[in-house]
């Protein structure tokens, strides 16, 4: 954020409707909103360089679950504690929000973030 605080929220997850069969129930469940649960703490790094290609990790917390993912591209890498299905709604979610993760990222300053400033 704009103090240079490495953003931490909470957020909500909710089941995707499902709107029809087959493949295109499928699509639909993926574009749909997906929130996660209050009981879950997310964390976002500033921006980050690798490679020519910038990105951010984002991390969440419940109690002693975790999981650790990147955007863009919206897959989780490690976690424990989440089950699959879990998992599957953290990517949605990931990719939901990434434009919104990557602008809030670019708005961290690391500097200040190191001396708690």
């Amino acid at each position: 954020m704009e103090d240079g605080k490495v953003l931490l929220k909470k957020v909500i997850i909710e089941e995707p409707e499902e709107t029809g069969a087959g493949e295109n129930a499928e699509n639909s469940a993926q574009a749909a909103p997906v929130a996660l649960s209050e009981e879950i703490n997310m964390t976002v790094t500033t921006l980050l360089h690798k490679d020519g290609k910038d990105f951010a990790r984002v991390s969440f917390l419940r109690e002693n679950d975790w999981a650790e993912g990147i955007v863009p591209g919206g897959k989780i890498e490690q976690s424990e504690g989440f089950d699959r299905k879990e998992i599957r709604k953290l990517e949605a979610y990931l990719a939901g929000e990434e434009e919104s993760i990557l602008a809030q990222a670019k708005k961290i300053n690391p500097i200040k973030n190191l001396f708690g400033m």
